[in-house]
């Protein structure tokens, strides 16, 4: 295990990457404004983009002269719709949802998505809400086919770029580790990423396969520190294990309230914060901690408080993802949530792992 780096117990603050600051004037900018972690998906760019912005990261972080860590998010695999670009639901009166590509287009009147994954829409009965996204918009499904269904939208949004999908409810099957999660992991060695985060962990042996694809191309004493994601109730229940198994975890709220539901979501939240620091292990906690911000100039009322309780608590680390991936005021967010770690926390934002580049 890799140990975080040394210093005041602070938390780093993450800012996810994408279109609001996927460019290198703009990652300078969010450096700049407190951010002492980049986060790129590699679900949404292929390795070649994710080296590109790797570099441009630490060209940022070379000429502000301030450190920080790049991670890797691995995203396993779960139920996504198929669309490369916003599907709008406004005036929609019902959808239809293929459980597979979206046969070629027809003069139809009805708008069609696809979805990924054969394992949801066995289990998709009439009456079923499926939700999209961390819960942004919902459908309620009126009828079902072999290879369909129609759904009435319950929210008029429009669905983002390949969101994940859910069944209220109902468990559906997660992949921790697919093949291309594998190759990325086979040639991290000879990139900048000081971390890498591992989706959809329900075990230790989960964050072993990690360790053991990656020593296949890059020394031990070379290798990335590993983050596992905790996000399902599964996860949860293994906490301790797979915490004593990794370098750190982050508590995924977004999956996690899709898995449990509204009622369970706070104690099992509150299940892993307790499980990390009894165990000494860093944790962070990610997604949707001020939406509100790219909606409105001050931030949410509730937001405000729970972060600042949070930083509080002395968690390790705090990731932002749609506040920085698509939201409208990034770097003011950024910001406002650097300056709360400073205030609550002791100090200023500071990565969370040896850096693997030369400052």
């Amino acid at each position: 295990m890799m140990s975080p780096t040394e210093g005041p117990r602070t938390a780093s603050l993450i800012a996810s990457a994408g279109p609001s600051i996927f460019s290198p004037e703009n990652f300078r900018k969010a450096i700049a404004a407190g951010a002492s972690a980049i986060r790129v998906s590699a679900s949404k760019y292929p390795l070649d983009v994710l080296a590109q912005k790797a570099d441009a990261v630490v060209a940022a972080a070379k000429e502000l002269e301030r450190p920080v860590d790049l991670l890797l998010d691995l995203p396993g695999s779960k139920s996504r719709f198929t669309n490369d670009d916003f599907f709008s639901l406004a005036g929609v009166e019902r959808v239809r949802i293929w459980y597979q590509p979206v046969p070629a287009r027809r003069d139809i009147a009805v708008p069609e998505i696809g979805l990924t994954g054969d394992d949801l829409g066995a289990i998709i009965e009439p009456g079923d809400v499926l939700i999209a996204g961390d819960g942004e918009d919902a459908l309620r499904v009126e009828s079902v086919a072999d290879d369909h269904c129609m759904a009435q939208p319950l929210t008029f949004g429009n669905l983002g770029r390949r969101k994940g999908a859910t069944v209220a409810g109902k468990r559906q099957s997660y992949v921790s580790l697919t093949e291309s999660d594998l190759e990325a992991l086979a040639t991290i060695g000879d990139t900048p990423y000081s971390a890498v985060v591992v989706s959809f962990v329900e075990d230790a042996k989960t964050i072993e396969m990690v360790r053991a694809a990656m020593a296949a191309g890059t020394p031990t004493d070379r290798q990335p520190a590993v983050i596992a994601k905790v996000e399902t109730r599964a996860g949860v229940a293994a906490t301790r294990d797979i915490a004593g198994a990794s370098d750190a975890v982050l508590l995924g709220r977004g999956d996690l309230l899709m898995d449990c539901g509204e009622l369970d979501f706070y104690d099992l939240g509150k299940e892993v914060l307790k499980t990390c620091s009894k165990a000494g292990v860093p944790v962070i906690v990610g997604t949707q901690l001020m939406p509100s911000m790219s909606v409105g100039w001050l931030p949410n009322r509730s937001e405000l408080a729970y972060l600042s309780h949070l930083i509080e608590k002395n968690v390790d680390g705090l990731m932002l993802a749609f506040e920085t991936t698509v939201g409208k005021q990034p770097i003011r967010t950024i910001a406002l949530v650097a300056e709360l770690i400073e205030r609550y926390g002791g100090g200023p934002t500071r990565p969370m792992f040896p850096l693997r580049y030369e400052m």
